[in-house]
């Protein structure tokens, strides 16, 4: 019998991952606390932000999973007292410290060295993705009797004031439109899609020069408040989120195209997933998804994750070398080995067979919508690399006989299967097929 063979002219798409990756990099300051028997004196200013209005069907969880890797008592100590004291904030700017002092913590009988004391600031800022207003500036006095921390603000207690009404507010409101009843999952995919459609980020960063840029774009104020950011930002707002729904998320600190980058891992049903909502917040529609819920090693293939703490000399931990401090290190990072929160295979027609009925299906209703793109996930019963080429460029070109079936129900128009161009999202086992109408 003798077949059609219909060629496939359009040239293949390539998924294109542009740079869009870099975090805060502070000034670190060592501001030594010269004589430890003067009281701290300064005048301080409490904050007291309204309490975020939670959706009430689920229950807010606070991550502390960075304290808990602290080793030592002495750190989970000061981190206590640093959480105590961080809304505190003092209206006289010191020009020492170039910033707003928050309140001496005195710690008896511990003796912590600074990069333990680093170490504990970062622990504190993992766990608070609301804590924005805290920078590298740290005062410290240490010895063997007797450790002394002081944080400084970046901004002033009314500054802070302002801030920390305004992200809660943003926050409440996200919290408001979330039903009901919702699964982690359903949870996970309402904040992801929330921010792709609600932050712009910020590409007049400077990245030669970061100390340069506005603190806001580092932060979940930057994304929830003033709409735009970068990684950073992206990711301690998810994280925020996420949490406010009652699901485990954490901040990852790392790299990608050579650049510092952050994203986070998320616990549904008790298996951690890597997601990166700056890499997904993409023009192409069909790319949404492609950092969603990734295991280790998929998202290894060019996410590279900073160091553990403890793999770090105290002289790296305190910013001693340029490629390296405690902003640029982990204190927890869970591996990620479960696949079965694909969301293109969740979302997506899946395709389990060359008969495709699932994808016919899905097809016309893609061509009834008049769909730029129409994308399935190729199932794990098919090798997804001999699946595309029987699909699309070998005998028997299977997709475009899914296309002649789905022209015979459309009416007016076809679609034009000699101009139909595919994506291949190999890492999530899903194809994005470009549609064109005549």
């Amino acid at each position: 019998m003798k077949r059609l063979l219909i060629i496939l002219t359009t040239a293949i798409l390539l998924l294109s991952l542009s740079s869009c990756n870099i975090i805060k990099e502070v000034v670190r300051r060592t501001v030594t606390i010269r004589d430890p028997d003067i009281v701290d004196t300064n005048p301080y200013r409490k904050i007291e932000p309204k309490e975020l209005t939670y959706s009430e069907g689920y229950t807010p969880v606070i991550c502390d999973y960075s304290y808990k890797a602290l080793p030592l008592e002495g750190e989970k100590q000061l981190y206590d007292k640093l959480d105590e004291v961080c809304l505190d904030i003092s209206p006289e700017y010191s020009e020492e410290a170039q910033r707003y002092p928050m309140p001496e913590i005195r710690l008896e009988g511990v003796s912590l060295t600074e990069a333990q004391v680093r170490t504990t600031l970062k622990a504190l800022n993992d766990d608070r993705p609301d804590f924005f207003w805290s920078c590298g500036t740290v005062g410290y006095y240490s010895n063997p009797e007797l450790t002394i921390v002081q944080l400084y603000s970046v901004y002033s207690p009314d500054e802070v004031s302002e801030r920390l009404a305004a992200l809660h507010d943003a926050a409440d409101a996200f919290f408001a439109t979330v039903p009901d009843g919702l699964s982690e999952y359903e949870r996970e995919c309402m904040v992801h899609d929330y921010l792709l459609d609600r932050i712009e980020y910020d590409t007049e960063i400077n990245r030669d020069d970061t100390s340069n840029n506005p603190l806001e774009i580092f932060t979940a104020y930057g994304a929830l408040v003033d709409k735009k950011a970068v990684c950073e930002g992206y990711a301690r707002a998810f994280q925020l989120l996420m949490n406010g729904l009652g699901v485990d998320c954490v901040d990852i600190t790392g790299y990608s195209s050579d650049e510092l980058h952050m994203w986070n891992e998320v616990k549904l049903d008790g298996e951690w997933y890597a997601t990166d909502v700056t890499w997904d917040d993409r023009e192409e529609s069909y790319a949404h998804w492609c950092f969603f819920d990734l295991t280790t090693s998929q998202m290894a293939e060019d996410h590279t994750t900073a160091p553990m703490f403890y793999d770090l000399t105290d002289d790296q931990i305190n910013g001693e070398y340029e490629d390296i401090n405690a902003d640029i290190m982990n204190l927890f990072v869970p591996e990620c080995t479960d696949t079965s929160m694909n969301r293109y295979e969740i979302e997506c027609a899946n395709l389990d067979d060359y008969e495709g009925a699932e994808v016919k299906n899905a097809l016309l209703q893609a061509a009834r919508d008049f769909k730029e793109y129409f994308v399935f996930y190729i199932g794990e019963d098919l090798d997804y690399d001999e699946a595309v080429s029987l699909l699309f460029r070998d005998y028997p070109q299977h997709f475009f006989s899914y296309v002649g079936s789905v022209n015979w129900y459309l009416e007016g128009y076809s679609i034009d299967s000699s101009n139909v161009g595919y994506i291949c999202l190999d890492r999530n086992r899903a194809v994005a097929v470009q549609l064109n109408y005549y």
